[in-house]
């Protein structure tokens, strides 16, 4: 399986958003999700970054320092 988008992970819908979660931390691919999302957040020109940011938001965690 490949990682999704951030785009992929903003079509989720708010109600299926725990089934991903779990599924994701199940096959042992969660933390490897989150990782790419945030060296996009943090090294992503401003259109990735944005987009990661926005797909870390819809999966729950928490955008502040």
């Amino acid at each position: 399986m490949s990682t999704p988008s951030p785009k992929e992970i903003l079509q989720i819908d708010g109600d299926r958003i725990a089934d991903f979660i779990q599924f994701h931390a199940s096959q042992r691919t969660l933390s490897g999700l989150v990782k790419c999302l945030n060296d996009d957040l943090m090294g992503g020109d401003e259109r990735a970054s944005d987009m990661a940011a926005r797909a870390l938001s819809h999966l729950g965690f928490a955008d502040t320092v």
